[in-house]
């Protein structure tokens, strides 16, 4: 799938959220704390938002991130190239992509994470009952809740409950990490998360 494609995708995804709730695009923009010309070009397909940019809006529309990056159609089985999926941007330097969202009995989404050197990112919290496992697949990192993180260095692995301000901050020579989320169903269904 080109960019074109998945800016598509994505714009479709915004603009279905946002009618399911009955939001006008002003309602949203307002919420997101954006202008309406930005969401309105999102939209239609254009522009390249940050994974900030990304993260207000999946909150303003009370839904999950990964929603609005998972596929229209999903076949029974996929293989997943290595960062085909819509590159999420962060102001740290951070680049995520979604490899994988799952909403069955409980919500799964898994994103490949490259830091850069020295660089740190800061997450919000999620719904109680989140739970995020991060592994270090290259570098090293420092990852959890606030004043709770834990360092990892290439093949470690933590999990922490995400419902408080957790960080990622990358070593001197930066981290590739996987991060897998998972959050209670209920809170999706709900329309009540938020990455």
């Amino acid at each position: 799938m080109n960019s074109s494609e998945l800016s598509g995708q994505l714009g479709r995804a915004v603009r279905t959220a946002r009618l399911e709730r009955g939001l006008s695009l002003g309602d949203v923009a307002e919420r997101a704390g954006l202008s309406k010309s930005i969401l309105s070009r999102l939209e239609r397909g254009s522009g390249n938002p940050s994974i900030e940019t990304l993260w207000r809006i999946s909150q303003a529309l009370d839904v999950p991130l990964g929603s609005l990056l998972e596929s229209d159609s999903q076949p029974r089985v996929r293989r997943v190239a290595s960062r085909t999926g819509q590159t999420l941007r962060g102001h740290s330097g951070l680049a995520a992509w979604l490899v994988h969202a799952d909403a069955r009995g409980h919500r799964t989404e898994l994103f490949e994470i490259d830091l850069p050197a020295n660089s740190s990112h800061d997450a919000a919290p999620h719904l109680p009952g989140t739970e995020e496992i991060v592994m270090c697949a290259r570098g090293s990192a420092v990852v959890g809740p606030v004043a709770e993180e834990v360092s990892l260095k290439a093949g470690d692995a933590a999990w922490f409950e995400a419902d408080g301000a957790h960080r990622y901050s990358a070593g001197a020579r930066g981290a590739q990490l996987w991060n897998l989320l998972m959050m209670p169903v209920a809170a999706d269904r709900a329309g009540s998360f938020t990455r």
